[in-house]
């Protein structure tokens, strides 16, 4: 069943529900409205009947004199001894008492329980009555002389009734039917935008196209819902073109050694014989296929949460001071690298990890430092509990344009630079991955001719909180 079956259904059994519990509401009040009014016309009645009736002793019995009982038109009235005769009333052939039920239950019962009572009488063939029986009492001696009981018939009140409940069902079919068709037309304006959205999405999967999104015309549930979509779209955009740029960087840097493999087996082949340069040129290759493979490896891992990290608490202050040491090494005195730590270094992480993001900014910085010019590796400790550790150059500097790039794969600033020298632009991107997988950050700030910083944030080691 469709979405906007169950909307028109469930609008129209609401809409039923509220209908049925209207109209017994307006039932119930007019039928107790008329009833009221049918028991305040007999209350008067037998109040007026009783006000003019006395009674008395006579021979020892108990008499009662009543007015002229004819008068009362609208209602039946009849004077009943206290014996169960019918002493006198207002309908000339009924000598049946109105409600005989009630005054035998009456007669049963001692003076001071003898109170009024309304009951409802039915006879063969008539419609049925109200019946209003009132013990007549006498004022001074207290005894009981009698009972009167004035009835009215019900058929009025019954006709009214009727047609009122005609009127309602009437009403509330055609209200049914209404909104049953209001709300098949509200449920399908109301899937509208749902339906352009499937729409959009059906015509993206046939035409492949990522560029194409959804028209949102309303700041509603459904309109963030596209919202939602397009930036969703934007994502899978990004990454798929993403993966066409890594696919093809990769392509592009396996192509470059296989290449040079190949025409160097080719070489040899023709030779007869091994060659030395030949054979150092296919394990360099062979070399950085094998480093070019692990990065990629080392990234997808990352990308899974799957880094292979061995972590505990690390004091960085000696890993500063080896890292610097290293990269004087490497530098081989072509560039000064320092090393400077104040304050408490230690985090819970990978040591080798984190010392594999140190030497790769330290390498960067030196091979993109002048002769001459100085690499500071630094470390601290901050008020915010974090670890810094910053590594400077006084070299040429980024643009600012690739500023945003720099930890992007396959991405090189200096794209004159051969990928054989200067690398496959992954390191960057996994140094980034490690912090990020030690729940920390970094960050570049450059500027052409001024050198270049990274800073790397990691949070301190908290015994507690591990």
């Amino acid at each position: 069943m469709s979405i906007r079956t169950q909307l028109a259904i469930w609008y129209s059994a609401v809409f039923a529900l509220a209908l049925m519990l209207f109209g017994v509401g307006v039932y119930a009040i007019v039928s107790l409205t008329l009833i009221q009014q049918v028991d305040a016309t007999l209350e008067e009645s037998a109040s007026v009947i009783a006000s003019r009736s006395a009674g008395g002793f006579q021979d020892g019995e108990r008499v009662i004199r009543l007015p002229e009982l004819d008068i009362f038109r609208a209602v039946f009235v009849e004077a009943i001894g206290i014996d169960g005769q019918i002493l006198a009333s207002s309908m000339i052939s009924f000598t049946q008492h109105l409600d005989p039920e009630v005054i035998k239950t009456m007669r049963d019962k001692p003076v001071a329980e003898q109170h009024p009572i309304f009951t409802i009488a039915h006879h063969a063939k008539a419609p049925p009555i109200r019946v209003y029986t009132y013990p007549l009492v006498g004022q001074k001696s207290g005894q009981l002389f009698g009972y009167l009981q004035v009835a009215t018939s019900l058929e009025h009140v019954n006709r009214a009734t009727r047609g009122l409940l005609i009127t309602l069902l009437s009403v509330g079919a055609i209200g049914l039917i209404v909104s049953s068709v209001a709300g098949a037309a509200l449920a399908r304006r109301a899937m509208l935008p749902v339906e352009r959205i499937t729409g959009a999405a059906m015509e993206i999967y046939r035409t492949q196209d990522l560029d194409r999104r959804v028209d949102v015309r309303a700041n509603d549930e459904v309109g963030r819902l596209g919202l939602a979509f397009n930036e969703m779209l934007d994502r899978l955009g990004d990454l798929f073109r993403s993966q066409q740029r890594f696919v093809a960087d990769v392509s592009h840097e396996m192509r470059t050694p296989l290449t040079v493999i190949r025409g160097n087996v080719d070489l040899l082949r023709a030779m007869g014989c091994a060659d030395r340069e030949s054979l150092d040129a296919i394990s360099s290759e062979a070399d950085r296929m094998t480093r070019l493979v692990s990065d990629l490896l080392l990234l997808s891992q990352a990308d899974a949460g799957m880094l292979p990290m061995h972590c505990k608490p690390v004091d960085l202050a000696p890993l500063v001071t080896a890292v610097a040491r290293s990269g004087n090494i490497v530098a081989d005195g072509r560039v000064s690298v320092q090393a400077f730590v104040t304050g408490e270094l230690v985090v819970h992480g990978d040591a080798d990890r984190i010392k594999q993001v140190l030497l790769n900014l330290v390498e960067n910085a030196i091979k993109h430092t002048p002769d001459g010019g100085a690499v500071r590796l630094a470390g601290t400790s901050t008020d915010a509990g974090m670890v810094l550790l910053s590594v400077s150059d006084t070299g040429v500097g980024i643009p600012e344009e690739d500023l945003p790039h720099v930890f992007e794969r396959f991405y090189r600033v200096d794209k004159s630079r051969s990928r054989a020298h200067g690398g496959a632009g992954l390191g960057l991107a996994i140094a980034k991955s490690i912090i990020e997988a030690h729940g920390g950050d970094i960050e570049v700030q450059s500027a052409v001719g001024a050198g270049t910083t990274f800073n790397v944030w990691l949070p301190s080691y908290q015994p507690n909180l591990v």
